[in-house]
């Protein structure tokens, strides 16, 4: 079972959470989910870096995981696939992957083809398990192949991590339930939240796109964009009648009596 801490993140970085709730098909949930994490091989900002799934449905996704590889990518390197960016993201990938690995996880691979070719920067898919907050794939935004699961028993559970953690950019709950929906998103904060799908959120520009804390302020697209990177420029213009001018020293008597009966008027 994936271990879990009540301490705080040392990681200055916000990761997006992802949960499926227990009434969620998981066959469903995979499809989404492994579709958002292999899309440009995980390099998306709004991507999921973590994963929240029932403790009795984790064998479940990872099998539903593998077949949806592999149907979808006979050969990760014909090109339907992308490489990671630069050799400098492929190697903190890999030494990710292996710090994991020195500390207690268990990595799964997902694809079964032919070898990826690590000249061109290809990375298959894995899921990490067992995985604690001392792992650098704990610590910071993955942006890349790779995804932790933990488990949970109960959704304040999975409200307090999140809470615990930087804000991030994204929180995605994959469920049916419109309450339970509605309680994730009133106990969590984040810049976006997607239910029952990732990423495309990001994507709909009559939607704003922004983050919050850690995962950035402020957001743009559309009219949430135009007023984000104008400056309001205030003019205020003083009347012939100024009413200030009631109220200058010395204050006993006029300026005294008109604040009183102010004071009166709003009490």
């Amino acid at each position: 079972m994936p271990r879990r801490t009540s301490r705080r993140s040392r990681s200055n970085s916000a990761a997006n959470p992802r949960v499926v709730a227990p009434d969620y098909p998981i066959r469903t949930a995979a499809e989404r989910i492994i579709w958002a994490k292999m899309l440009n091989a995980g390099q998306i900002c709004t991507n999921v870096d973590y994963l929240f799934l029932p403790e009795n449905k984790v064998q479940e996704f990872i099998s539903e995981a593998k077949a949806i590889v592999n149907k979808r990518f006979p050969d990760i390197n014909n090109g339907d696939y992308t490489a990671v960016i630069d050799q400098r993201s492929y190697d903190r990938l890999q030494e990710t992957a292996a710090d994991a690995v020195a500390k207690g996880a268990q990595l799964v691979d997902l694809y079964g083809g032919p070898a990826a070719d690590g000249r061109r920067r290809i990375m298959p898919p894995r899921i990490a398990i067992n995985v604690d907050e001392s792992m650098d794939i704990m610590q910071r935004e993955i942006f890349g192949p790779l995804l932790p699961i933990m488990t949970y028993k109960t959704k304040e559970e999975v409200v307090r991590y999140v809470g615990d953690r930087p804000r991030p950019l994204a929180f995605y709950v994959y469920s049916n339930d419109t309450a339970l929906q509605t309680y994730y998103m009133n106990n969590t904060i984040s810049g976006g939240v997607g239910l029952n799908e990732s990423v495309i959120q990001a994507g709909i520009h009559n939607l704003p796109f922004g983050g919050i804390g850690n995962s950035g302020m402020g957001h743009y697209h559309g009219y949430e964009g135009f007023i984000t990177f104008s400056k309001l420029r205030p003019v205020f213009k003083q009347s012939p009648l100024r009413t200030l001018d009631l109220f200058v020293p010395p204050y006993k008597g006029l300026p005294t009596r008109l604040l009183n009966i102010m004071h009166k008027m709003k009490s």
